[in-house]
């Protein structure tokens, strides 16, 4: 048994062996030809690429309060719609009940999935 186990793994290593190699080569050229044509974004100084980092993380915080007012002034937007919803067409107002309805239904298919797919319960 063995023996035989053996002989099937030495065949599937012969026959993997040239796709591997293939795979290899293909994506040593590709790399290689990704970073010819985009040297010029290559930084080699190193004390600028060590800053780099820090520059990406603290500009993308940087633009936390610009998001945060815009949400805020969207919601106040929603907000004095929503006050005033009997004066609201009866089409919008189906497509707000449509979208809470969806938000409803991927909340029910979330948990489905989260309980593995069970439809009666969590295991306890």
């Amino acid at each position: 048994m063995a023996a035989r186990l053996a002989a099937l793994a030495s065949k599937a290593k012969s026959a993997a062996e040239p796709l591997w190699t293939r795979a290899r080569t293909e994506a040593v050229k590709n790399y290689d030809s990704l970073m010819a044509s985009n040297a010029q974004y290559v930084v080699k100084d190193k004390e600028v690429a060590d800053k780099l980092f820090k520059q990406l993380v603290f500009t993308n915080l940087a633009k936390i309060p610009l998001t945060v007012q815009a949400c805020q002034a969207e919601s106040a937007a929603v907000r004095s719609q929503l006050r005033t919803w009997r004066d609201l067409p009866a089409t919008e107002l189906a497509t707000y009940g449509g979208f809470a309805a969806e938000l409803y239904a991927w909340f029910c298919i979330g948990e489905i999935i989260g309980r593995g797919g069970s439809l009666t319960g969590y295991n306890v």
